[in-house]
């Protein structure tokens, strides 16, 4: 089987693996969001501005905060997604944080925190035995919290794989690539930020796909724009190219 490759950005070359939110299987994501949410870089991240997210007919981002019901209409179901793809093992889900489990905001020291009020998972099948994708949702109070909590997953990301490069989607994202560990096949992340809202996509087992990060990016994109028209309070259309 042919394998893909993406040039990373320090002139390398990082072999095509397979987008996984995490290591753990069925958890339907990687990394917990109560490690990568935690403000830690709390006072270091820099104001990016709105932007314009990449295919959105808007100048600028809506500073709306998105609930666990707006987080539902944002997450696409399976007539969004690519021709012949099909529901993964974790069904499509959302719940809001309760408080008690939130950062507080006057600075007193509390363990195991979120940044984020509201959050929706899902996963979706590629056609064949092509790996898994799963898409995470991450809703929180304001956009400089959830500028910090971008900073603060995509440190993380790049601590443990090499960095791809790709296309701007939604207001600022990042790609890595992970090679294969103990308990999960290669995979490539991309963390997205629209607005007030973060999604994180993994293609697990992206070996398995030569074209895996270009379905991605097309799952990325249809996601950003969902989370768009969420956030303008219009109704969530897009669907993957």
């Amino acid at each position: 089987m042919r394998a893909a490759r993406w040039r990373t950005r320090n002139g390398g070359w990082a072999l095509a693996v397979a987008l996984t939110l995490g290591a753990t299987a069925g958890c339907g994501g990687g990394t917990d969001a109560r490690d990568a949410d935690r403000p830690t870089a709390a006072g270091t991240a820099k104001p990016t501005g709105t932007g314009k997210p990449v295919g959105s007919e808007s100048p600028t981002t809506p500073d709306t905060v998105l609930d666990a019901q707006a987080l539902r209409r944002a997450l696409p179901d399976l007539q969004s997604m690519p021709t012949g793809w099909r529901a993964g093992l974790v069904p499509l889900g959302v719940r809001d944080v309760p408080e008690a489990e939130r950062c507080r905001k006057d600075g007193e020291p509390q363990e195991n925190c979120t940044l984020h009020g509201s959050r929706g998972m899902a996963q979706y099948r590629p056609q064949g035995d092509a790996g898994v994708v799963d898409i995470t949702l991450l809703a929180y109070p304001d956009l400089r919290t959830s500028e910090t909590a971008y900073r603060n997953r995509t440190g993380s990301e790049a601590d443990r794989g090499s960095a791809l490069s790709m296309p701007r989607v939604g207001n600022e994202s990042a790609a890595f690539a992970h090679p294969r560990a103990p308990y999960a096949g290669p995979n490539i992340t991309l963390t997205v930020r629209v607005g007030t809202a973060i999604a994180g996509l993994t293609y697990q087992d992206a070996d398995k796909n030569p074209d895996s990060s270009r379905a991605l990016l097309s799952v990325a994109r249809m996601q950003a724009k969902r989370l768009l028209q969420t956030e303008q309070g219009r109704p969530a259309t897009a669907i993957a190219e």
